[in-house]
């Protein structure tokens, strides 16, 4: 870190928790969220999965009760708890404020990967192939909660971006149909971003998986940044399809080249990426989570990279 700050822009050392013995800590952990699912932890310092679902009947969506925005801002997988005051956290954007950083707002699990939360995902395509009504009903329920917890967000003059988390994708193809995707969720990704360029900050959506056939109508709904994931998406066809429209930020392939990739293998990729996605004026930037069993030599690779063709520019 101390060779290639520029990679690690926010690190604060105090923040990292040592464990008695090094390697993947293995835990057994459950959450309950303010929409009812129940996440079950497995392994500590990631994410949980989803446990219980509230509508795991979809019968039961009628009298599925989500909070009210003004109770409080949710956290995602209700880790450390399932919400944090509104105060707590315009504070922790004051924060942010003084030391000179971006002041993110995040709408954890959007749309449709907030419905993957709350239905179990064979369930849940299923319904929308069809156009249950009972899906159509569960997906009000979540944008008008979403929706109020965006306008109290909007109080707080000063949020530089807002990030919209939604996985469309699956492995090789997107979960949903782009007819549906059309149908049900573009209309209200439309009016959620109108909203936030009404604040005068940036849009900026996420979605893992492979989405290059929905990618012309989430650009049409009219984001700034896409994050998407390189190799199960192609670089190629992210530069016929995205270079020049949308700044992309690109996710480095996390399940092959981060944690078993050669130092070459991981320099030809960075290269590869930024000769093939960037401009003299900008429009790139790079994504690169690590997870086990990363070892710390590739994480050292990919900070090289970084320097080599995205700072230095060789």
């Amino acid at each position: 870190m101390k060779r290639y700050p520029l990679t690690f822009p926010e690190h604060d050392p105090s923040t990292i928790v040592f464990d008695d013995r090094p390697g993947v800590v293995f835990e057994d952990r459950f959450t309950r969220d303010v929409y009812g699912t129940v996440w079950r932890f497995k392994i500590k310092g990631l994410g949980g999965e989803p446990y219980q679902y509230p509508l795991d009947d979809l019968n039961k969506v009628r009298e599925w009760n989500l909070p009210e925005p003004e109770a409080g801002y949710p956290i995602g997988y209700a880790d450390p708890k399932p919400m944090i005051s509104w105060e707590e956290l315009f504070s922790y954007f004051d924060r942010l404020r003084e030391q000179g950083r971006l002041v993110v707002f995040s709408l954890h699990h959007f749309l449709f990967q907030k419905l993957m939360d709350v239905i179990p995902l064979n369930k849940l395509v299923y319904a929308i192939y069809r156009g249950d009504e009972r899906i159509i009903l569960a997906l009000e329920k979540v944008a008008e909660y979403q929706y109020g917890l965006l306008r109290i967000a909007k109080r707080y003059r000063g949020i530089h971006m807002v990030a919209f988390l939604e996985d469309l994708g699956g492995q090789e193809s997107p979960f949903i149909r782009l007819q549906h995707f059309r149908k049900y969720f573009l209309p209200y990704y439309r009016k959620f971003f109108d909203e936030v360029r009404d604040m005068d900050a940036l849009i900026y959506f996420h979605s893992d998986g492979m989405v290059m056939p929905l990618v012309d109508a989430i650009l049409e709904a009219g984001i700034d940044i896409l994050n998407i994931q390189d190799t199960i998406n192609g670089i190629e066809n992210i530069a016929q399809k995205l270079k020049g429209r949308v700044c992309i930020d690109l996710d480095i392939d996390r399940q092959h080249l981060i944690p078993y990739g050669t130092r070459e293998e991981i320099h030809s990729h960075i290269k590869n990426a930024v000769e093939k996605l960037g401009t003299e004026s900008g429009g790139l930037m790079l994504h690169i989570e690590v997870y086990p069993p990363t070892p710390l030599e590739n994480i050292e690779y990919l900070a090289e990279a970084c320097y080599t063709y995205c700072i230095h520019r060789r």
